[in-house]
């Protein structure tokens, strides 16, 4: 907005952030039975100290039964809300970013039943003004990314990340916590590319970080699970690469996200350059290696900010 209060936007990146993170923390906390025993995680062995995995699976999954129903009633509810309601001028299930998509039929229709809701409900002078489409596809009306459907598929994507931390403190040996963990990734790796038939856009449910639809969910845990059992191995299990420069940057990572923010397109951070690939590419990657020097320094003179 212009900074008047009837034009502040509501949502955004960090309150998206905070909800999603408030929603799966009441979930735990109601239905994680780990909350109601007192035990002592270990961490994983590489010896031949293990349990059967009857028993592992249990306590690193079905144990959690209650907690999985409820994440896929919130799959089924997202599922619905998109593909269900038939809006006015525009078809049903519709996620596509209107404008002059589909050769302009659909103008009003910027992001399907997410930006009705986003509209009706926060208002349109509350809401991101300048998505990614509008630009594109000449769109009309706003569009906020960080949306209020959005937030049930970041509650889904932030359990998966329960998920993998409880892999971690309940199996018993390196090799489980990995074989969980790339499974983990396989299936979600399986059902992203599947809903979005191999990523086309024309598919049952596309991928589309801007909706943060469910394939885009399914696509993003898949490759946050191969990676994590890469760095796990890597950092924790063979000591073979101690995790910076991104330790530094993850050690102060409010500051380089508003940082990054507050210095787009300024220089010494950012500078105009022309649009060309390799010279764009170039141009980001020189500042991203600023930021990891910032926080470099910030990490060896033991300055941490945290929110």
């Amino acid at each position: 907005g212009d900074g008047k209060p009837k034009d502040l936007r509501i949502l955004g990146v960090l309150q998206r952030l905070a909800l999603c993170y408030f929603f799966t923390a009441i979930l735990v906390l109601i239905f994680d039975p780990s909350e109601n025993e007192s035990h002592v995680s270990q961490w994983p062995t590489r010896d031949n100290t293990h349990q059967p995995i009857r028993a592992e699976l249990s306590n690193t999954v079905f144990q959690f039964w209650p907690e999985w129903l409820f994440i896929l009633g919130i799959i089924i509810s997202w599922i619905l809300i998109t593909f269900v309601p038939k809006l006015s001028n525009c078809p049903r299930g519709y996620v596509g970013p209107g404008g002059k998509h589909e050769h302009g039929k659909y103008t009003n229709c910027t992001g399907g039943v997410a930006g009705y809701l986003d509209r009706t409900i926060l208002g349109s002078s509350h809401m991101y003004d300048y998505p990614t489409c509008r630009d594109i596809y000449k769109t009309q009306i706003p569009y906020d990314p960080e949306g209020l459907l959005g937030i049930l598929t970041g509650i889904f994507l932030c359990y998966l990340g329960v998920h993998a931390a409880h892999t971690f403190v309940y199996s018993t040996r390196v090799r489980r916590v990995c074989i969980q963990w790339i499974v983990s990734g396989v299936i979600c790796g399986f059902f992203g590319l599947l809903l979005s038939k191999g990523g086309h856009s024309e598919s049952w449910i596309p991928i589309n970080k801007n909706l943060w639809s469910l394939t885009f969910i399914f696509i993003l845990s898949s490759l946050a699970f191969i990676i994590l059992t890469i760095l796990y191995l890597l950092v924790d299990v063979y000591k073979l690469f101690t995790g910076e420069p991104w330790l530094w940057l993850g050690m102060n990572s409010i500051v380089i996200y508003v940082g990054h923010d507050v210095c787009s397109g300024r220089f010494p951070i950012q500078f105009e350059v022309d649009s060309t690939h390799a010279k764009l590419l170039a141009l980001h990657v020189y500042g991203a290696m600023c930021w990891a020097f910032i926080a470099g320094l910030l990490y060896f003179n033991k300055i941490f900010i945290a929110i």
